[in-house]
């Protein structure tokens, strides 16, 4: 008796397959617009590729459509996922009972000369892929702008930097059993120490409102860039998943590991 074979669709759960791929013009590419076809830049271009050739439009002036068509499929689909990366944070508003640094660190008064320490939520929606937080000693002393605990990764360490000149008083251990929590609740639960330090030091801080505006005008400056470098690239890529490839939807993702993590380094050092 003849085997019977069985044929299974390769499509990612929870995506759904284009209508052009159902149609068997395009091999493989899954739909992100939720079938919205009026608005897919895709669906335009391939209703451009399908005009006659008797069409009244020159030859010339169709591939030069198509390939425009192209690279705006391109910039599109990642104005969609750099938006949401860099956006998203500024749904959500800094707690005002509390000073921030420009490494992105906030510091939170809970007694005369005793601080709370931990990262603001513009940089913990960012993190991807840390395996585990390093905190130093109680008791230890610490410079403000130099490193007062350290996430760590498979390609290096990130330092987060003391907002303040102090001595370690207490540290949270919750956050080396789950650095999740660093992402999940960075305001709460995802506190990472406690400096005693004068008041006056940190009085050198910034409130909520400013780092919201500064954390505004670096992201934006950081989209653009991101923008930039990958307008630079040719379609062919596969940022649309055009090529059947799956489409990025973290910073880890369009960067890949090495440079997300230079990326981190520099975002929690407070350069510019």
């Amino acid at each position: 008796m003849e085997e019977k074979k069985t044929i299974s669709k390769v499509i990612p759960e929870g995506e759904q397959n284009c209508i052009w791929a159902d149609a068997g013009l395009v091999s493989y590419k899954l739909c992100d617009r939720n079938f919205e076809c009026d608005e897919c830049p895709f669906d335009q271009v391939m209703r451009q590729k399908s005009i006659p050739a008797s069409a009244s439009v020159s030859t010339a002036k169709s591939t030069s459509d198509v390939t425009g068509a192209k690279v705006r499929v391109k910039q599109d689909s990642l104005l969609d996922v750099i938006r949401g990366i860099f956006g998203g944070p500024f749904s959500v508003k800094p707690p005002s009972d509390r000073m921030y640094s420009h490494a992105h660190v906030w510091l939170k008064k809970t007694a005369a000369n005793n601080y709370q320490v931990g990262i603001d939520h513009f940089a913990a929606g960012l993190l991807e892929g840390v395996g585990s937080v390093v905190l130093p000693q109680t008791g230890t002393s610490t410079l403000k702008d130099n490193p007062c605990a350290w996430m760590t990764c498979e390609e290096g360490t990130i330092a987060i930097q003391s907002p303040v000149d102090g001595k370690i008083k207490s540290v949270n251990h919750k956050v080396m059993e789950s650095v999740a929590i660093l992402r999940q609740d960075p305001y709460g639960a995802g506190w990472i120490c406690e400096i005693s330090c004068l008041d006056e030091n940190a009085a050198t801080c910034v409130d909520a409102l400013t780092i919201e505006v500064l954390s505004k005008e670096q992201f934006k400056s950081l989209k653009q860039n991101l923008l930039t470098e990958f307008d630079a690239r040719p379609p062919s890529l596969g940022v649309t998943m055009m090529d059947g490839g799956i489409r990025p939807r973290t910073l880890k993702d369009l960067l890949g590991t090495s440079r997300y993590v230079s990326f981190l380094q520099v975002l929690f050092s407070g350069r510019k």
